[in-house]
């Protein structure tokens, strides 16, 4: 056995029970479910490592329910059927919610809320998440809710309410698909109930700024970087949005002033972060969406260090300027706006930057691969809280995919950034969301579930599917909101920049999407149309023959399609036949 599997064994049999500062806070015995064992663990290294710094890293008031206790709550439920809680989610999670929690467990929510009366959240935490292979991302629930009333009854009947909806959950068809698709079998639920980070801001709660990091950066935007320099995520506000396909300030953690997007103003402006969420003191059941446009002079006088954050972009035919924000800015209705584009961060903040490096490289050599944490971080404190800590989620490494000379093969696609080793070839679809149709469709989300239905259509085929903007986007107007289900026969996604419709492709490292395509070994690039050393040749796509989808937007296009890709030299090619004939009478026949 290698030091490195050795030291994975270790981290996978370390208990947080025998742990007399973690002990108390567990209720039940037995295992507390991926996410708790590892979040633990990981503040447990912390505070033993030997740097200041690191050992304060802090643990947000917490109680992990274990999973013996969802078994003592399966007891209590006689009627209960696996398989009929696939069928019926509805009347399981009735019948759920209608169930007791285990006594210990009512009291020791009942005392944990009497005394933490600030925002909460209840999470997840299977015993399957505790995985190096396997994301789980998004296949449960998490759910956060204000805490604001005075009366405990209240309190304790949500807390209680949201543990054993997320209880459902593990019986629910998005769940039982992926383990069954990964053949891991049944799963045990933990609970972690934990004080959201953050503070009351006027009627607003929430962090100055959250986000996801990873020891390892695995999609590089830029040769200057490496695999081992880390990259990190970061929003202002609630961490929530940065697991989102909205936009967030993306770090390289050894030189966070190189932008994935350049350093064109209008190209920073259009990935720049325009909301963030929070807690609502008058609205608290749900989160809250804030434009920072509307509220950034309600939010100024809590933020005095604003401009470190946000800037105002004032268009121009060059590409338009950045100018500092003060109380005194005037917006120019329709022209200028404001954007958090986290420009005087690194500048301001550097000590962020080298503490979360020295975090990732300690989690990751206590762990034995990759480490992947989410966080929120009060920067003029450098008050940093770890809200998860866990394994990278990884697929299988592939040597250096040599791009091949093609003289008889026509390059329909190309990038220069943010791609990994692989290889895929004799692809027999491409199905493209054409841009031009997109843009004007009447129901953005009627196109999502029409590639869906593509999908099902094409059902033991493998594709290639390229589309505007970015693939999954809970925001149409930035791409199809396609879910990762509807791409099941997906082998290769290409996110087309198309900058004069607003169309952007953004790394979106992290998200709940790309994980599961992460995992699944499925292969992506970006490809920047008018760009050097990005190809977007619409003269093919235009002049092939292709077979319409259901949506007028989708074109499926039948041959014999190969992709590139090398993650040495950052470069990405899709190729076509030169002689490619089109379409057959039924794309879904083989």
């Amino acid at each position: 056995m290698s030091g490195t599997e050795k030291t994975t064994k270790r981290y996978f049999a370390w208990d947080p029970l025998s742990d007399p500062e973690f002990a108390p806070l567990i209720i039940g015995d037995g295992h507390v479910g991926g996410k708790g064992r590892s979040l633990l663990y990981a503040i447990h290294t912390l505070r033993n490592s030997g740097d200041e710094a690191l050992a304060r890293t802090a643990l947000p008031r917490s109680l992990f329910l274990s999973v013996n206790t969802f078994y003592d709550f399966l007891r209590q439920i006689p009627d209960f059927s696996p398989s009929a809680a696939l069928l019926h989610p509805e009347d399981t999670e009735k019948l759920f919610l209608a169930a007791p929690l285990p006594e210990d467990a009512l009291l020791a929510l009942r005392t944990f809320l009497a005394e933490v009366e600030d925002p909460l959240v209840v999470r997840s935490s299977s015993v399957l998440e505790d995985s190096v292979i396997h994301s789980f991302a998004g296949k449960y629930l998490s759910t956060f809710f204000g805490n604001v009333t005075n009366d405990l009854d209240v309190r304790m009947s949500a807390v209680t309410t949201s543990i054993k909806r997320i209880y459902a959950r593990t019986f629910f068809q998005k769940a039982v698909s992926y383990r069954e698709k990964h053949g891991l079998g049944e799963d045990a639920m933990g609970i972690i109930v934990m004080r959201m980070a953050g503070k009351w801001r006027g009627r607003y709660f929430y962090p100055t700024t959250g986000g996801v990091a990873y020891s390892k950066n695995f999609r590089r935007w830029s040769t200057r970087l490496r695999a081992e320099d880390g990259v990190v995520r970061l929003v202002f506000g609630l961490g929530t949005m940065s697991t989102k396909r909205g936009y967030a300030r993306t770090y390289s953690l050894t030189n966070p002033n190189l932008r994935p997007e350049g350093q064109n103003p209008y190209k920073i402006m259009r990935h720049a972060q325009e909301h963030f969420q929070a807690v609502d003191r008058e609205h608290p059941d749900d989160l809250t969406t804030l434009d920072v446009k509307k509220c950034w002079k309600q939010i100024y006088p809590f933020h005095r260090d604003l401009s470190t954050y946000a800037q105002v972009y004032h268009p121009d035919p060059d590409g338009g300027t950045f100018m500092a924000l003060c109380p005194l800015s005037e917006l120019s209705e329709g022209f200028s706006k404001i954007c958090l584009t986290f420009e005087e961060f690194p500048r301001k903040y550097p000590r962020f930057f080298s503490r979360m490096k020295k975090t990732l490289a300690l989690l990751e050599q206590a762990m034995g691969v990759p480490a992947d944490v989410e966080f929120a971080y009060e920067p003029e404190e450098d008050h940093l809280e770890l809200l998860q800590s866990r394994p990278l989620w990884q697929a299988q490494s592939e040597p250096c995919t040599d791009i091949p000379e093609t003289p008889d093969r026509r390059v329909i696609l190309k990038a220069d950034r943010m791609v990994t080793n692989g290889a895929v070839t004799d692809v027999p679809y491409l199905v493209y969301v054409d841009h031009r149709v997109y843009a004007v469709a009447e129901n953005f989300f009627a196109v999502a579930r029409s590639v869906g239905r593509v999908n099902q259509q094409l059902s033991g085929n493998r594709f290639i599917f390229v589309s505007p903007g970015r693939v999954g986007s809970s925001n149409p107007e930035l791409g199809v909101p396609v879910q990762y289900h509807e791409l099941t026969n997906c082998c290769c996604i290409v996110e087309l920049g198309i900058p004069k419709l607003g169309y952007m492709p953004e790394l979106s490292y992290g998200t709940h999407f790309f994980s599961d395509l992460e995992v699944d070994n499925v292969l992506y690039m970006p490809v920047y149309d008018g760009e050097k050393r990005n190809i977007f040749d619409e003269s093919w796509f235009d002049s092939m023959p292709f077979e319409l989808g259901p949506h007028d937007a989708i074109r499926i296009y039948k041959g014999h399609f190969s992709v590139y890709m090398n993650g040495e030299s950052n470069e990405g090619v899709i190729l076509a036949d030169n002689n490619e004939t089109g379409v057959d009478d039924d794309p879904g026949r083989p």
